[in-house]
């Protein structure tokens, strides 16, 4: 067996272990091990449609490696204890939230949920301040009425993660342990959301959430 052979045989068992990997660090990692394999395979085979698709591929699996490794850094340093969301980002994107700017408002549909990694939001009916590491308008993705029940701003320059209602439905209903993961984030929002405004000696109001 010549060597470009082997280097050919090394690629393909590397891009067909990338199918067999279930979070996208490790994805990325063997498809970046392929790609150096294929540039390796296709120079010394003098296969030159090969060795430029893999040329192109590699700089942009390296970007998207970092990319995820950057979120999911972020999201561990911003979590406390059980709450492990890193498992959505590959199914989420990024979005930018200026300092004083809207993410959404009370009445609106909810359209989608996310997860702050940086910057804090406010909910002025509900006096509540968002943190990094935490969810924002996961009560009104689940809610019958499917509106938001309070307005959400940014008090910094805020970067989050968003995934849409469509998009969150169809991962919990192929994986229901993020459903039930979700079920317990989503009461222990209500009971602190319920418990502050308790504090305030306020009405609470029915379903008190985002």
């Amino acid at each position: 067996m010549s060597l470009p052979e082997i280097f050919g045989y090394i690629a393909s068992g590397l891009v067909l272990a990338t199918f067999s990997m279930r979070t996208m660090i490790p994805l990325r990692l063997l498809g970046i091990g392929s790609n150096l394999a294929f540039i390796t395979y296709g120079f010394l085979a003098g296969l030159l449609p090969v060795l430029i698709l893999h040329v192109m591929l590699l700089p942009l699996n390296i970007y998207r490696f970092f990319e995820m490794w950057r979120l999911i850094r972020e999201l561990k340093q911003a979590e406390d204890g059980p709450h492990r969301l890193a498992a959505l980002l590959p199914f989420m994107s990024s979005v930018s939230l200026p300092s004083g700017a809207s993410l959404f408002k009370k009445g609106e549909p909810a359209d989608a949920m996310y997860i702050l990694t940086s910057g804090r939001v406010f909910l002025p009916e509900l006096e509540i301040e968002i943190e990094p590491g935490e969810l924002v308008g996961e009560i009104g993705l689940f809610s019958p009425e499917g509106l938001r029940i309070a307005s959400a701003v940014g008090t910094e320059d805020c970067r989050l993660q968003r995934i849409t209602r469509d998009r969150m439905r169809e991962l919990v209903f192929q994986n229901p342990r993020i459903g039930f993961h979700l079920i317990g984030l989503v009461t222990s929002r209500l009971v602190d959301n319920l418990r502050a405004v308790e504090q305030r000696g306020e009405q609470p109001a029915a379903g008190a959430g985002v």
